[in-house]
């Protein structure tokens, strides 16, 4: 069950309560004073108490005592901040950590987690997972020795904490370097490659970097430049891949594919807008609606003769012209 921000605050209250020796027994109405800032109604106090008794969120032993006309822990050792991890837990949370070790795919990625979770885990005497000893169930198409990852940390903390950088940007196409003042946003990974988005201050707008063209980032001590929430998801969401192409707004595109790939496609969607119309022959009309990119012209390509652009006639054309 998910707990909100206002809930959560409101149980670290009550949790508070239930557990002073000062004040034991405390009524909805000593709770709902001692929520000044929230007032919330009694009803809610109520729903509140009935959510931390279930097991699935707190499992708190509480109790209502009608001699004292108050609520009270049957176990005086219990507090939510020390809620016990079950095996199953402490199971989970191993796999977890295997399955970032694989997506990261780098000990620089992973590092900061992973000795974080091996301060939980400590705390319950448990030993720490090493990849070596484990038996493997899960494996992603990672390369070790992939660029970029060195830089990692440094990037995810500017982004975090919104602090602009500079760095030296590589140009494949151009096979030139130059400098890049950029006030990072996020950190995406597109085709097991990872990428930096910020707003560019040369370009005046928001750009993608790839890491493995990212050389020597400085975190600037200088004015961060914020870019509206809603563009900053129109521009990470509204795209298969990374790359936009230039001048090119959302669109609806529409392709044919044939019987041999329609069911790759129908079991794994290239964009959350996608939409399908099936034919009786056996193949589709797919539909989606993205901004076109380098990336999605490469995706088609690859299909060949299974796959054909219907529209936008530019694309279309486009798409024929790489073939």
């Amino acid at each position: 069950m998910g707990i909100s921000k206002s809930a959560f605050k409101r149980y670290r209250i009550i949790d508070k309560m239930l557990r002073s020796k000062l004040r034991p027994y405390p009524s909805l109405e000593d709770i709902q004073n001692a929520c000044s800032e929230q007032r919330p109604s009694l009803d809610t106090l109520e729903k509140d108490i009935r959510n931390m008794k279930q097991s699935d969120v707190f499992d708190a032993p509480i109790v209502y005592c009608r001699t004292n006309r108050g609520y009270y822990y049957s176990n005086p050792n219990f507090s939510i901040n020390t809620i016990p991890l079950t095996d199953d837990d402490i199971l989970t949370i191993k796999e977890s950590l295997d399955l970032i070790k694989n997506l990261g795919g780098s000990n620089r990625v992973n590092e900061r987690f992973s000795y974080a979770i091996q301060k939980v885990l400590s705390a319950f005497k448990e030993e720490f997972p090493e990849g070596n000893i484990e038996r493997k169930i899960i494996q992603t198409d990672y390369v070790e020795g992939a660029k970029g990852f060195e830089n990692f940390n440094k990037l995810l903390e500017a982004c975090k904490n919104q602090i602009p950088i500079s760095f030296v940007h590589y140009s494949y196409s151009k096979r030139l370097f130059s400098t890049a003042i950029v006030h990072p946003i996020r950190l995406k990974e597109f085709d097991n490659k990872w990428y930096l988005i910020g707003y560019s201050e040369r370009h005046e707008a928001l750009r993608t970097f790839g890491l493995d063209r990212i050389y020597e980032p400085s975190l600037l001590k200088r004015k961060y430049i914020s870019t509206p929430a809603e563009e900053v998801e129109h521009y990470c969401n509204d795209i298969y891949g990374v790359y936009p192409i230039e001048n090119q707004a959302k669109q609806e595109i529409t392709f044919l594919t044939s019987i041999d790939v329609t069911n790759y496609f129908e079991a794994y969607p290239i964009h959350k807008s996608q939409k399908a119309e099936k034919n009786n022959s056996g193949s589709s009309f797919f539909t989606i609606n993205v901004v076109p990119s380098m990336e999605l012209i490469r995706l088609f390509r690859s299909y060949g003769r299974h796959l054909e652009v219907i529209n936008p006639d530019w694309l279309r054309q486009q798409t024929k012209s790489l073939k």
